[in-house]
């Protein structure tokens, strides 16, 4: 059975990487956290190479294959991302993932990222065997009666130790938004960034963190883009970007939109009605509207491709990139708004 994210603190990927794993869900605080655990795990293993195999490619079953016997060019190991735009594989895909199931490549270790899988996708050959060995992990939201334990344990691995009346506080202003709980947690950081060990952040101090940017939040920024309003667009991330808000922060809640809007659109493409899609999402009602203007405007394509241009401001957050990461997170929003979109290299 899949373990649930927030109950997987992958300590035992610290001394050795499972030669697969996955992680399926529509949480992307949980994917990206997670995957970058995984990532930072490889790195010390003596994993240095890394390739990155996207579903929506048209060689996608190929090039699968042809990694799964092709030898690391330029070390012994390496990591490779198969990362997942629907629901679904075809059976070219299973076959070859079962296949690397049963003889993995002794240099190389998998992660398999992407949305809730189909049912019938569960019920799978490949699917079944990962299951059954324990590597499959559930990026669902963490239900509202563990919320509060959970939030305390992750503020507390990020030395963020806080008050009993500040704890309510930040479960009050997250209301399990685990997006708002990432961007919390930076704005922590902004305000005591040399947190020594056993210091206790008041009520005052969480009041101050919460309260920034209170004129705008990045969820009106990604409202602005949904509603293609591109000169809202420009002037919020400007305000935003001038307050110091973390492009991450921006980028996990895009991401988030990207993959509800996908579901929808594939939903769309075959054959659903776009109101039978959109509930399928269980998107509230009072964005709805929103939802149905991007619908409107981005195809499936259009759709893989920021999510693609997501990760490469992901990289670049991160440093791969030289490119400054708020120019490429605007980059994402107008394209969101309907503009043509920029060539990813």
């Amino acid at each position: 059975m899949a373990i649930k994210a927030h109950e997987f603190d992958g300590r035992h990927w610290e001394s050795r990487l499972p030669p697969i794993t996955v992680i399926v869900g529509d949480e992307p605080y949980f994917k990206v956290k997670l995957g970058d655990q995984w990532r930072r795990c490889g790195r010390t293993q003596g994993f240095d190479e890394r390739s990155v195999i996207d579903q929506s490619d048209s060689d996608f079953a190929a090039r699968v294959a042809t990694e799964m016997d092709a030898l690391s060019l330029f070390s012994n190991q390496a990591l490779v991302e198969i990362r997942l735009s629907k629901g679904r594989l075809d059976a070219d895909t299973r076959k070859i993932l079962l296949q690397w199931h049963r003889n993995p490549p002794p240099d190389k270790c998998l992660l398999i990222t992407g949305p809730k899988l189909d049912a019938s996708e569960h019920k799978s050959d490949w699917f079944s065997a990962l299951d059954q060995q324990g590597v499959v992990i559930d990026a669902q939201g963490v239900p509202s009666y563990q919320f509060r334990r959970w939030l305390e344990s992750t503020l507390s691995h990020q030395h963020l130790n806080l008050t009993p009346d500040a704890i309510n506080i930040a479960v009050a202003h997250t209301e399990g938004n685990l997006l708002a709980v990432g961007q919390l947690i930076e704005r922590l950081r902004m305000i005591q960034p040399d947190l020594l060990a056993g210091d206790i952040l008041d009520v005052e101090q969480i009041l101050d963190a919460t309260t920034q940017s209170a004129r705008y939040s990045v969820y009106d920024l990604v409202d602005r883009a949904l509603d293609g309003d591109l000169s809202g667009v420009e002037r919020i991330a400007d305000i935003l970007q001038a307050e110091g808000c973390e492009p991450m922060s921006v980028l996990f809640a895009m991401v988030r939109e990207l993959d509800i809007l996908l579901q929808i659109r594939y939903r769309i493409d075959q054959g659903d009605s776009p109101q039978q899609a959109i509930a399928g999402q269980r998107v509230w009602k009072s964005r709805e509207r929103l939802v149905k203007g991007a619908l409107h405007r981005l195809s499936l394509t259009r759709l893989r491709q920021l999510l693609t241009l997501c990760q490469e401001t992901d990289r670049t957050i991160k440093g791969a990139r030289s490119e400054p990461a708020w120019a490429m997170v605007k980059d994402v929003l107008i394209g969101l708004a309907g503009q043509s979109l920029r060539t990813v290299s």
